[in-house]
């Protein structure tokens, strides 16, 4: 039986599908601090097929910068919505309905905010996990 997760955006004008996600990581880099507004980052990793917006397509902008997965967000409310790195998108566990995953890694922990306290016994990693 695959899983599908349901998500929207905050002011719900845009809704998607998460099919057989693989797993949920928490990322501490400076660029998801600035793009959470927080510490980081949880991301539900999902092959980019098994991502499909169901509403709102149109209200989808992109950022891109050299050298980084380009991200999502709505361009009514400015939620941030998914990072897309080719085959695989991390989309944002905050814009998910009904979550059963738990972060399985944090990864880039070498660049977290200095008042950012980990917890939890998932895997630290000071950059990538070996396996991403």
């Amino acid at each position: 039986m695959s899983e599908t997760i349901h998500g929207a955006c905050l002011c719900g004008r845009i809704t998607f599908d998460v099919h057989e996600p693989e797993g949920m990581g928490f990322c501490h880099c400076t660029r998801c601090q600035r793009w959470s507004g927080g510490p980081g980052l949880p991301e539900v990793v999902v092959e980019a097929t098994n991502f499909k917006v169901t509403k709102g397509q149109d209200l989808m902008k992109h950022y891109n910068e050299e050298g980084f997965s380009g991200v999502c967000f709505c361009g009514n409310c400015g939620s941030s919505l998914y990072a897309d790195g080719g085959e695989k998108y991390y989309v944002c566990a905050g814009g998910l309905r009904d979550v059963k995953l738990e972060p399985a890694f944090h990864m880039m922990v070498a660049y977290k905010a200095s008042w950012d306290e980990i917890s939890g016994k998932a895997p630290q990693f000071p950059e990538w996990p070996p396996d991403a």
